[in-house]
């Protein structure tokens, strides 16, 4: 008797009343709702009967239908399996009766649409359903191909799958929720090849030298994860078999096949550098531009360095952990040193109470410190643990900040506001200096000491800053005379 014949027969048994009255629906492997909490249990005190776990004695068996078996995951979720003809697989609860009759109905009932549109599903091919109330959800998965596929035709936005540029790079997107699919059900058909783990180990070995030597990879970890995971691996190889190192290996191939699709892998324009685009950008035309100098000119130029940093690591709305953890970690700390520093010269105002200042100025200053130590901790307290939230964490904050029409440009404005405060307090701050020099010495000796200031200040510029402040030679400035008392002349006649 064939699997299809048997499984028909024993879904024949249910009454019409009682078979299921939804509807078969597609599903992918990463959709399955598994880490959700379906049911809350209420633990109760239990009777321990006289041996009740005794080698000796029979226990009260639960009953599954023919042919199928449960299976724990490493992680602890049970899950059920047929083993003959087409191999099913399930997370839906068969030990009650109500969803093993759904399931019994099915099966089925997938099997005779397989039939009627012409599939041959063979040894490799696996089916996956999910009870969902009177539905039922479903792919098969194709250990050959490691890929998932459905019985009927669906554009790419109504599984959630994202948009592609062939049939390859599909493929690749298919190939993602395969390994998803092994890594939850990898308990019960043997394993995987040893070619898995060896090619896995190759690409872990390459990346490691692809970081070491460049300092833009697009691979997904850094090197001491790889060197980590390398190690693991090599240690795995001859357990490859077991259920525990194949949800290991299964969950590493799904990241690999996420960052290849991502990456455009094989592909005729692939992503070789993590920070350069390849997807059209279209609200890079919506974007104002204007503003960046503007932003830019408020903020002393601190903005720029913060917008730049962003847009690197938001390269075609993709984020990898190995840019954004540091990032973040760098502009926590340099929140919390401008916060030590502004409230160092705020608290340095006391001692100028007791000298001849000018109160206008003195509140000024104060002000525009207390700013920034308040912009410092409202920075830190959004961004507490943003720094080692990694990818995910990342992805979700920077796709709720950016912006359409300035993208990240008010993003760096406040992150550059608690340092333009501190230097607009500091700058102020100095200006009490002034004041009493002017107060105490001489006028020259008073404008000596400015221009020996200013002149320490140019000097430094020059010798510590990139940008070089203009240089304005007598020659030019006599020709800009002798263009300006020309024109002047020419308004005269």
């Amino acid at each position: 008797m064939s699997c299809s014949t048997e499984s028909q027969k024993m879904a024949s048994g249910l009454s019409s009343s009682l078979a299921p009255s939804g509807s078969l629906w597609p599903i992918l492997a990463q959709q399955t709702g598994r880490y959700n909490v379906s049911k809350r249990v209420q633990p109760s005190h239990s009777i321990i009967e006289p041996g009740m776990f005794l080698s000796s004695r029979d226990l009260v068996p639960k009953y599954l239908p023919e042919q199928w078996s449960p299976h724990v995951h490493p992680e602890g979720q049970i899950y059920f399996s047929r083993s003959i003809a087409l191999r099913v697989v399930t997370d839906s609860y068969m030990y009650t009766p109500s969803i093993a009759e759904k399931v019994m109905y099915w099966v089925p009932t997938i099997e005779k649409r397989a039939a009627d549109r012409g599939f041959v599903l063979s040894d490799s091919v696996e089916l996956y359903i999910q009870i969902d109330d009177e539905d039922c959800n479903y792919y098969l998965a194709d250990h050959a191909t490691q890929t998932i596929f459905w019985l009927d035709e669906y554009e790419t936005s109504e599984l959630g799958l994202l948009p592609v540029v062939s049939s390859s790079h599909l493929k690749l997107a298919l190939e993602e929720q395969y390994w998803t699919h092994v890594e939850n059900h990898s308990m019960h058909f043997g394993g995987l090849p040893t070619k898995s783990i060896n090619d896995l180990i190759l690409v872990f070995s390459h990346a490691i030298g692809d970081h070491m030597t460049s300092p833009s990879s697009t691979f997904p970890y850094d090197v001491n994860e790889c060197q980590k995971f390398l190690t693991l691996l090599n240690n795995s190889r001859a357990h490859i078999h077991e259920g525990h190192i194949t949800t290991v290996v299964a969950r590493l191939w799904s990241m690999i096949t996420m960052s290849r699709f991502y990456t455009h892998h094989g592909e005729e324009q692939p992503r070789l550098s993590r920070d350069t685009p390849i997807l059209v950008d279209n609200d890079n035309d919506n974007e104002i531009r204007w503003t960046e100098r503007v932003i830019s000119l408020v903020t002393f130029k601190s903005s720029t360095t913060y917008l730049k940093t962003l847009n690197q690591i938001w390269t075609d709305h993709f984020v990898y952990a190995m840019d954004w953890n540091p990032f973040m970690a760098q502009c926590i700390q340099g929140w919390r040193t401008t916060f030590r520093s502004a409230l160092s010269i705020l608290v340095l105002h006391v001692l100028l109470l007791l000298l001849p200042v000018s109160p206008e100025l003195l509140v000024i200053s104060a002000a525009l410190l207390f700013a920034s130590i308040a912009t410092s901790v409202l920075l830190l307290y959004r961004h507490e643990g943003l720094e080692t939230g990694g990818a995910p964490v990342a992805h979700a904050y920077l796709t709720g900040v950016s912006s359409k029409r300035f993208k990240f440009q008010l993003v760096a404005l406040a992150f550059s506001l608690p340092n333009t405060f501190y230097l607009l307090g500091l700058i102020t701050f100095f200006l009490h200096g002034i004041f009493l020099i002017n107060g105490t010495l001489s006028s020259n000796l008073s404008i000596g000491c400015v221009a020996g200031v200013a002149v320490l200040v140019i000097a430094f510029q020059r010798a510590t800053s990139q940008n070089r402040l203009p240089r304005l030679r007598f020659s030019q400035l006599y020709l800009r005379f002798l263009k300006s008392k020309a024109q002047e002349n020419d308004s005269i006649v």
